[in-house]
Parts: structure tokens; C-alpha cells; sequence
């Protein structure tokens, strides 16, 4: 049985266009999913990297500059997991020529970049705002400019720019907890080395090949540091090594290292140390505990003394000590393998042959070990009795420092200072083998041609000194003048007419006391100012104060001495001016002067340099210590009827503003006061500039002080008014 054919059913219009809209909407959302586009911004870092570092001509710059949603795909480009960020880019060796845009730092989400071996040049992007960031290495460009900061990048973990241009310092690694690597061999760093502290991870430090300045910082608080390596810069001293458990290699060779080599306590693993070629002065430290050292190289410095002990360096391997001051003889080699560098040093040959033997198979491999060293001598020092002749070890009759044998270079000299005990003195005559010569009790030995003594002799004072000392008037309030002036020594003359003042002067070269007693019903206390040791004095010397009152002294310092204590009387000190407290009683200030450090203050600007009156003047003022800029201080300046205060930023420099209340010309002094914990001296500078009147007849705005006093006439004149209009 046939049927008759029907037609298939049309849909109805309205069901054809949601299908449709159905269709599009599933082609749209697939498309989506297959193309996910990165932020705009981070489109623009890629592009404008393509743009300015030739993209054109890359090794490999497959896909680059694609349409928006291919970025993942483009050559070294990493995205993560969404493909909505990018993570990663790595570019190196990729024949990149130009410069890298600043907006590569909108790659925020980067954990590694990687532009290594390239031809860039100009300034690194800034890396603020790569939180993220795990690795970066930029080494093998040409790179110039200053490090950027690294603040803020905790994830970071190696940080490479090695063989740029780059210039400044290191920038600080505080806070850098997981930084494991930090390499910028091979730039222009002309500034110092950044803080280290924090950087609990670093485990390689590498600054090679540049100009840096300054000290090594303390690394003893980098537990994980394995390798610290800063050769051929111009570094200027080592603060600190021990404790470093990790240390395999220290090398700072080539640079302007001065002082001493600090304690290497440790550095149980510590396998190579290179100081050589440097101005590295006192004795080699201690290589107690350095079980793993290999490698000793301290040539070409200044070092002096001994070469302490070799016991347990079963693993040294090379040491390389000479073109120093070394004296005396070497100890036993601490092994049959060593190679060493001994010569040239002041060194000798040691008075066991078995220990010269092995030198010799160490250093030559036969012949005398010591053949180009120039020799030393020994200088023994021994206190002897004057009767017997025998040593006197326990310093009852005197002393003589350096008290032990000192070993010197041939042809060298020595100071040894004898000191009697009280009640002693020196006999001058004393027996010695050193040729030399007594000055006081000062005797120097040299120049020294062979071994030799000093044998000082101290013999009993005749009669011994006796310090003078005041009798029991002295301090009392008294109706009569005192008449018990002193218990011990000559009294002078009686002074005053209440207070009285007086001294005992001691017998036999004793000290002489200064004595005083006050008036009954008198108002004056004697205040007397005395120096202790070099370096100033104080005026006035003597001086009467009224009960309760408070007495001032000025200290005059002696070129490159300042003022450093005031004792007595309750005394305070501000620059040289002294003050005591309320004096009560007759009473002593005792100052005392040391040796002070150089500073230099200097006017940078004055802006605007033709100032009016009333306007606001910019003074900027530098304060240097020799070379080195003076940070956490303040310069007060002054002059012309105006003042300011500049507090001294990091760089050593400051500024304040000023405003002239008068036209004409004025000098400015900016004055830094000193430092007497620092023991920095007060320095200042002047700079003379003119203030023109105020222009078109604008006045200056009035002081608080100017405020007041028309406030105060004008109340006057209110209240001499109403009493003008009383009946």
C-alpha cells in the first residue's frame, strides 16, 4: 500500500531567528573560549617591546604582534592557566636590539623574565610592580642607569645583570627573605654596597668588575651565604665575616682595602680566601677551625706579625703570603701537598731544621725556603732588679710596654716605654744590646742588625712625692679667715676677704690642692675650672658665685681638639659653653679635650639668587666628614634677621627657607655644631647674597611678633580712650 507523500512541517519564522541567535551566541562563546584575551595593558608592554626592540629582526619572533587574544602564542610569551595574564618571558638569546619600554613593569603577574645576550641598552624598567617576580636575568646587554629598587618583590629569587653599563650602587636587599642570587659583574657601580640585612636566603653575591666604593658591609647575618666575590672595585674595608656557617668562598682581591683582616670564627666550611692586592694592615687572624680552608691568598698588603698556626689545615692546599711585613719564622707546614708563596716578607728561617725542610718542599720543592726574604730580629724587653740583676716580673719597681719580644725587619726600630712604679725611677744607665736611644723614659731601639735586649733598671726615690692636700677649714663656712689651711704641704697665700681661696702645693713634685671656705653670712662659693690632659683650657680659672647661683666657663679647644666631658659642680656642656648646677659649696669643674675629626660644611644653593624682602629664600648646605657625606645631622643658618634649621638627609645634604625682613646685603653663615659622640668638629661656611626691596610697595607679610605688638598698641589706644569719656 502506497501513501500519498507529505511535506515536511516549516517552522515558524520567529523559531528560524532563535535558532539562529542560538547558533551565533554558542559560535561567539566558543571563540571566546579558544582566544582568551590578556589585559590591554599587558598587550601594550609586549607590542611596544616588539617596537622598540627591533621585532622585526629577532631570531625567533613567531606570532608576535598577532590579533588580540593570540598573545599566549607569540615566542616566549607564557601565560597561565586562564590565559589571561602573562607569566613568563623569556627572550634570550633572541638577536633583541634597542631598548626595553618602562611599560614592561605592567607585566604584573610576570614570575620570570629572561632577556639574556641581547643587544639592549639604556635603563632597566622599573620592577616595582612585579610582585610576582621569581627570576630575572638581563646579563650579556648593555644596560645603563641605576639599578631600580627591589623593595617589594619578596618572591624573588635570583636577580642577574651581569657585563652592562650600569652605574650608582647595589640597590638594598632588605626584606628580600627568598633571594638566593644577586650578580651585577661586570657594569660601572660607582656607589657603595646596599644593605644585606634580611636577605636571610642569598646564597651568591657577585659584584665583580666594577668601581664600587665604600665598606663591605656586615655579612655575618647571611646564614645561607655561600659565595661573596667583589674583585677589581675600589672597596675601602671588611666589617664583618664570622659566623658565616656556609661561607665555601670570600674574594674581594684588587680593591683599596685598608685595616685588619676581621676574626674568621666560624667559617667551618669556608674553602677559599682571596684579600690580595690590597692595603690590608696588623696580623693575619687566626685560622683555628677552618678544617675545609684550600686556598690562602693575603699577598701584596701590609700585614704584620706572625703566621699563626697551621694546625689543622689538613686540606690546605695553596698559601700565598708574600709581599708583606711578616716577621719571625713560619710554623710547621700542616701538610705534605701545600704550595706556598712565602717571600718577600721580613721572614727567617726557623731554629728547627725539620720544619725548614718542609718549607723548602713546600715553597721550592729543595732549595732554602726563605732565600728572598729579607730576615727580622728579635728585641727582648726584661725589667731586672738594680741589686741582683735578676727579672722583676711583678711591676713593684716599674714597667716597660710592650712588655714580650718584639720581632722587627732588619733594620727596623722600635719604642718601649718605661714606667716607674711610684716611689721609682728610671735608672738611665740601665744594661742593654740594642743599639737606640733613652728620650725620658722613652727608649727606641733600632736600627736593628741583629737579636738583642733591653734590661731597664728602676731604682728607690730618695724621697718620694707628696701631693699636697687641704686642712679642715677647707669647704667650711667661718667667721674668722681660716687658719687650718692644710693638712699636707707648703700653703699659699690666703686670698679674699670671705670666701677665702688658698692652695697646698705637694712636696717632691707632688700635686698641688686648691682649697676655699666660705664667709658666715657671705653669698659666694669658689668655683675653680681645671683641664685634664691636653688639648684646651678654661676660663675663667677661678671665679665666686653666690649661694644657689650658677657659674659659667668657657672651654677654649685647641686646633682639632673639642670639648668632650665636664665633670664636677654638676657641670653641663653645650659646643665649649659650660654651666654647673646651683652651687652650694665650693667646688672643681674638671674638662677634658680629645682629638676631633674634620668636617666641612658648604653652601650648595641659594635660590632665588636676587631675593626680595619678604619672599621665601631656599638655602641648601652640604656637611661632609673628609669624603664622606655626614647623614642624621642639622645645620643651623642664619643672618640678615632670619634663621632656619636644615636637617641633613642620607646624602649628606639639607635644606630650609628663610625669609628677610629688611633689604640690603646680608651674610649667611650655616653653621654645623659638632658631634661629641662621633667626635666630629664644628665647621661653617658664609655666603653673601642682596635682598632688594619689595615690589610695587607690597609690604611682607607680618611676624607672629609684629602680629602682637600692633594688637598691643591697639588695645592701649582702646582703653586710654575710654578713659578719656569717664565723667
Amino acid at each position: 500500500m502506497t501513501f500519498p507523500a507529505t511535506a515536511a512541517p516549516v517552522p515558524h519564522p520567529r523559531r528560524r531567528r532563535a535558532g539562529a541567535l542560538a547558533l551565533a551566541l554558542a559560535a561567539a562563546l566558543g571563540s571566546s573560549a579558544a582566544w582568551a584575551a590578556i589585559l590591554p595593558t599587558e598587550r601594550a608592554a609586549l607590542t611596544d617591546l616588539y617596537s622598540s626592540a627591533d621585532g622585526a629582526h629577532w631570531r625567533n619572533n613567531a606570532n608576535w604582534m598577532g590579533a588580540a587574544g593570540t598573545e599566549c602564542t607569540w615566542a616566549g610569551v607564557t601565560c597561565d592557566a586562564a590565559q589571561s595574564h602573562v607569566t613568563a618571558l623569556r627572550l634570550n638569546f633572541n638577536s633583541l636590539k634597542g631598548s626595553v619600554p618602562a611599560t614592561l613593569g605592567n607585566l604584573t603577574a610576570l614570575t620570570a623574565l629572561n632577556l639574556r645576550q641581547n643587544e639592549l641598552s639604556g635603563p632597566i624598567p622599573p620592577l616595582a610592580a612585579m610582585k610576582e617576580l621569581v627570576s630575572l636575568d638581563l646579563g650579556g646587554n648593555t644596560f645603563s642607569g641605576a639599578i631600580p629598587s627591589l623593595a617589594g618583590l619578596g618572591k624573588l629569587e635570583t636577580f642577574e645583570v651581569q657585563g652592562g653599563e650600569l652605574t650608582g650602587g647595589t640597590p638594598a636587599l632588605t626584606g628580600l627573605a627568598k633571594l638566593r642570587v644577586f650578580n651585577v659583574s661586570g657594569n660601572r657601580l660607582d656607589g657603595q654596597i646596599g644593605p644585606l640585612a634580611g636577605a636571610s636566603a642569598l646564597e651568591e653575591f657577585n659584584a665583580n668588575t666594577n668601581q664600587l666604593t665604600g665598606a663591605i658591609p656586615d655579612l655575618s647575618a647571611l646564614a645561607a651565604l655561600r659565595l661573596f666575590t667583589a674583585t677589581n672595585n675600589r672597596l675601602t674595608s671588611i666589617t664583618a665575616l664570622a659566623r658565616l656557617a656556609n661561607l665555601d668562598s670570600f674574594i674581594v682581591s684588587s680593591n683599596q682595602l685598608g685595616g685588619a683582616i676581621p676574626p674568621l670564627t666560624g667559617l667551618a666550611r669556608l674553602r677559599s680566601f682571596h684579600v690580595e692586592y690590597n692595603q690590608l694592615s696588623g696580623p693575619l687572624p687566626a685560622l683555628t677551625g677552618l678544617a675545609n680552608l684550600e686556598n690562602f691568598y693575603v699577598h701584596d698588603n701590609q700585614l704584620t706579625g706572625q703566621i699563626p698556626s697551621l694546625d689543622g689545615l689538613a686540606k690546605l692546599r695553596f698559601l700565598h703570603v708574600q709581599n708583606n711585613q711578616l716577621v719571625g719564622s713560619p710554623p710547621m707546614p700542616p701538610n705534605s701537598t701545600l704550595s706556598a708563596v712565602m717571600c718577600k716578607n721580613p721572614l727567617r728561617n726557623s731554629p728547627d731544621p725539620a720544619v725548614n725542610q718542609a718549607w723548602d718542599e713546600a715553597v721550592t720543592g729543595s732549595g732554602p725556603w726563605a732565600d728572598g726574604c729579607t730576615g727580622s730580629w728579635d728585641v727582648t724587653p726584661t725589667v731586672r732588679d738594680a741589686r741582683t740583676g735578676d727579672p722583676i716580673t711583678d711591676g713593684s719597681t716599674g714597667t716597660v710596654s710592650p712588655g714580650t719580644v718584639q720581632i722587627l725587619p732588619a733594620g727596623a726600630t722600635v719604642q718601649f716605654i718605661l714606667s716607674p712604679a711610684p716611689g721609682y725611677h728610671l735608672f738611665t744607665t740601665f744594661s742593654r744590646t740594642c743599639p737606640g736611644t733613652l728620650s725620658g723614659n722613652v727608649f727606641t731601639a733600632g736600627p736593628l742588625t741583629a737579636n738583642c735586649a733591653i734590661d731597664p733598671v728602676f731604682i728607690k726615690d730618695a724621697a718620694g712625692p707628696q701631693d699636697g692636700m687641704c686642712g679642715s677649714d677647707d669647704g667650711q663656712v667661718l667667721s674668722a679667715p681660716p687658719s687650718n689651711l692644710c693638712s699636707a704641704g707648703t700653703p699659699g697665700v690666703l686670698s679674699g676677704s670671705g670666701p677665702w681661696s688658698w692652695s697646698c702645693a705637694g712636696t717632691g713634685g707632688g700635686a698641688t690642692a686648691q682649697c676655699s671656705a666660705q664667709k658666715a653670712g657671705g653669698q659666694g662659693w669658689l668655683v675653680t675650672a681645671v683641664v685634664n690632659g691636653p688639648g684646651g683650657t678654661a676660663a675663667p680659672a677661678t671665679q665666686t658665685v653666690a649661694s644657689g647661683a650658677r657659674a659659667s666657663i668657657t672651654a677654649a679647644p685647641q686646633p682639632s681638639y673639642m670639648l668632650i666631658g665636664a665633670s664636677g659642680c654638676g657641670a653641663t656642656f653645650a659646643g665649649n659653653a659650660v654651666t654647673t648646677a646651683a652651687v652650694t659649696a665650693a667646688c672643681t669643674v674638671e674638662l677634658s679635650f680629645a682629638v676631633g675629626e674634620d668636617t666641612a660644611t658648604r653652601f650648595l644653593s641659594v635660590l632665588p639668587a636676587a631675593p626680595r624682602v619678604g619672599e621665601d629664600v631656599v638655602a641648601r648646605v652640604a656637611v661632609e666628614v673628609g669624603d664622606t657625606p655626614l647623614a642624621s645631622a642639622s645645620v643651623a643658618i642664619s643672618g640678615g634677621g632670619a634663621s632656619c634649621t636644615a636637617q641633613l638627609d642620607a646624602a649628606g645634604t639639607g635644606q630650609c627657607t628663610l625669609r628677610f625682613p629688611a633689604a640690603g646685603q646680608h651674610t649667611l653663615t650655616a653653621l654645623y655644631a659638632g658631634d661629641v659622640a662621633r667626635r666630629y668638629l664644628p665647621s661653617s661656611a658664609t655666603h653673601t647674597l642682596s635682598i632688594a626691596a619689595a615690589a610695587g610697595g607690597v609690604q611682607p607679610v607680618p611676624t607672629l611678633a609684629e602680629w602682637s605688638l600692633a594688637l598691643l598698641a591697639a588695645l592701649t589706644g582702646l582703653m586710654a580712650a575710654r578713659h578719656l569719656r569717664r565723667p
